[in-house]
């Protein structure tokens, strides 16, 4: 089995996502070795997952980031866009990839999803450890 994970993380709103990236990387299972990659923002998460597939080592994906919704329909379509993305990813390329990327209403929401117990990175690295130890 390959136990390779790469960790792709939006700098978009650095503080949260850093944070995201050490809940999974605390709490993942010493068996997996771990890259992180940052990307720029949310879309490109989506991109370099794909870019990374391409290399049969790694079938085995953490993407990170957060979308805030704004005054305008941006909010919706980039969100939509992740995660069909995502999805398409996974199907197409038969990998896994444990979605940590946020979709808030404003950054209280999304500062909150990164503290203690509640750090939804946590939530990334169980959902890989109770999949694949």
């Amino acid at each position: 089995m390959k136990n390779k994970v790469a960790i792709v993380a939006a700098n978009y709103y650095e503080n949260i996502t850093n944070d995201l990236v050490d809940g999974v990387k605390n709490n993942l299972n010493v068996s997996f070795d771990t890259n992180t990659y940052f990307v720029d923002g949310a879309w490109e998460i989506i991109y370099k997952i794909n870019d990374l597939s391409l290399n049969d080592s790694i079938d085995k994906f953490v993407a990170i980031g957060v979308i805030i919704k704004g005054d305008t329909d941006h909010y919706e379509y980039i969100s939509k866009g992740v995660v069909d993305g995502l999805i398409n990813l996974t199907i197409k390329n038969n990998i896994y990839i444990a979605n940590c990327v946020l979709n808030v209403l404003n950054i209280d929401q999304a500062i909150a999803r990164t503290k203690g117990d509640k750090n939804k990175g946590i939530e990334a690295a169980s959902a890989l450890n109770n999949l694949f130890v």
